[in-house]
């Protein structure tokens, strides 16, 4: 058994060949990545040669959620982004968005427990900072999507 599939087994999932694709594919990813872009990357073209289709992508991707895998980010887009969770329990640590090319990133910052009031029920937690990230910040006046490659010596939570 791969180390993929032990997480997700450990999380009461069944490892197909689809979810262990998937969940490498945002292991991968130092950005948090939307519905539409995980299509591009496993939709071919070709239809003899697919290696999910959307509503496959969209419920692995919510049984990942219910599990604790995945967290869903609102970062005020009005379009939901997904990355790897640290934990099973709420995840408390901050988001930045970059308002030049749209990426999305988990930071390391986390919420300690202890800070918040006693006696509230947390169900949902969205911190989000704005701003230029590390690449576009160096790069103000290039007007380009950013790629992977871009922030490999960037170290964020996972």
């Amino acid at each position: 058994m791969t180390k993929v599939e032990k997480i997700l087994v450990d999380r009461g999932i069944r490892p197909t060949k689809t979810r262990l694709t998937i969940y490498k594919h945002l292991k991968r990813k130092v950005y948090a990545v939307t519905l539409k872009g995980m299509e591009k990357a496993f939709i071919k073209k070709n239809d003899d040669n697919k290696t999910a289709d959307r509503t496959t992508i969209f419920r692995t991707i919510k049984l990942f959620q219910e599990k604790g895998i995945v967290h869903q980010i609102d970062d005020g887009t009005a379009i939901a982004k997904y990355a790897l969770s640290d934990e099973k329990a709420l995840d408390l640590h901050l988001h930045f968005h970059c308002t030049h090319c749209g990426n999305t990133f988990c930071l390391p910052n986390k919420v300690r427990r202890d800070s918040l009031p006693d006696k509230y029920e947390i169900t949902d937690v969205n911190l989000v900072v704005k701003g230029l990230c590390i690449k576009c910040r160096k790069a103000k006046n290039i007007k380009r999507k950013t790629d992977q490659s871009d922030y490999k010596n960037l170290k964020l939570s996972r």
